[in-house]
């Protein structure tokens, strides 16, 4: 199979394999600075200690739109997408120094279509045939958490999440020869599982702080048309991030993050996969205040990030990214609204296949 030369609502090449392309669930304060903040931000679903930040009741929706230019051996084609990354609603449990949320995010995506041609026997006759095969789908992260601040230097915070989702698969052959109709089979994949996250944060005087998390997402069952075809292991996780106020305008953040996707190295081969690989993801970002009177109030925001992919395209290989970002935003009718918006440059590459291009996020914050 080979990319076409064209397609339209597409997700990243690197999403073709194993369970998709995998999701960072940061909201878009977080993605303005890279997602070196990601472990310390209460509106992003990476720690769930992180939700001891939220003062009032929040609601956050997220909104990207992402055009690529795609290089492969079959050449080179121009995709575009537009998700809804993230969702997240949080409050506090007056009186006791506990928040508790629910948030939505992307796990994992899985939107291509591949093409192919080639030749083909009926009744001892060479037919001509071009196949196209495409997926629509991905698997999605409902985290249900809470955060209890001891004191005014330790949160801890606990999270339950609920994955599922499912890929629309669908594989059309046409015919060069006019005379023979086109064919076309459909199935679904489903998919259901369960994990857990913890996490801490430590504040060490106003100026500097550090998070950790870890998390263990058990296994997938999955479905073909409603049949139990198998399980799929998935990663546990360890995260380390920081926060140093290097003066009163700006802030510096840094994490890194380690997953063990290769658990379900030996699940995807046996359906027929490529298999997967651990990855390993840094991130390091800044944000300076423009105003200080009002903190909230267009801050700029930069950052850069370095990631590698679970599922190789061509097996003993592995795909990396890197990205840079930049970002802003404002806080109006006395911070009970706002908007945030982050511009991402981002390189992949895995041997021959390469891609490059930018996102665009937007997120809408409201304080009931």
């Amino acid at each position: 199979m080979s990319l076409p030369g064209a397609v339209e609502a597409q997700s990243s090449q690197f999403g073709v394999r194993g369970l998709g392309y995998p999701g960072r669930a940061l909201a878009v304060r977080a993605i303005g600075t890279g997602g070196g903040f990601g472990l310390m931000d209460p509106e992003s679903s990476q720690n769930p200690a992180a939700l001891a930040s939220v003062q009032n009741v929040t609601a956050v929706f997220t909104i990207t739109h992402g055009r690529r230019t795609v290089e492969n051996p079959a050449g080179t084609a121009s995709v575009q997408d537009t998700r809804f990354p993230q969702l997240m609603v949080a409050g506090g449990v007056r009186p006791l120094p506990m928040v508790v949320g629910i948030s939505f995010s992307n796990y994992t995506t899985r939107d291509f279509s591949l093409a192919s041609s080639g030749t083909i026997d009926l009744r001892g006759v060479p037919v001509n045939v071009s196949d196209t095969l495409s997926s629509r789908g991905g698997l999605s992260d409902l985290r249900i958490a809470g955060s209890y601040r001891f004191g005014t230097r330790w949160a801890v915070g606990g999270g339950f999440h609920i994955l599922t989702g499912s890929n629309r698969l669908s594989l059309t052959r046409r015919f060069d020869d006019p005379n023979l109709l086109a064919s076309r089979q459909r199935t679904e994949l489903s998919f259901a599982g369960v994990g857990l996250s913890v996490g801490v944060t430590r504040q060490f005087g106003p100026n500097f702080a550090v998070s950790a998390m870890a998390r263990s997402d058990g296994h997938v069952n999955m479905d073909r048309d409603s049949a139990r075809v198998g399980t799929i292991d998935l990663p546990y996780s360890a995260g380390l991030g920081l926060r140093w106020r290097l003066s009163p305008r700006l802030d510096f953040g840094g994490q890194a993050l380690f997953r063990t996707w290769s658990g379900a190295n030996s699940d995807l081969l046996a359906l027929g996969g490529t298999g997967a690989q651990n990855t390993v993801e840094a991130a390091v970002g800044a944000e300076y205040t423009t105003d200080s009177k009002q903190p909230f109030h267009r801050p700029l925001r930069i950052g850069a990030h370095y990631a590698t992919l679970p599922f190789p395209l061509v097996p003993g290989e592995q795909g990396q990214q890197f990205g840079l970002s930049v970002g802003s935003g404002v806080r109006l009718a006395q911070q009970r609204a706002g908007l945030d918006v982050a511009l991402e440059h981002v390189w992949r590459s895995e041997g021959v296949y390469s891609e490059n291009g930018f996102s665009l996020s937007l997120g809408v914050l409201v304080r009931p």
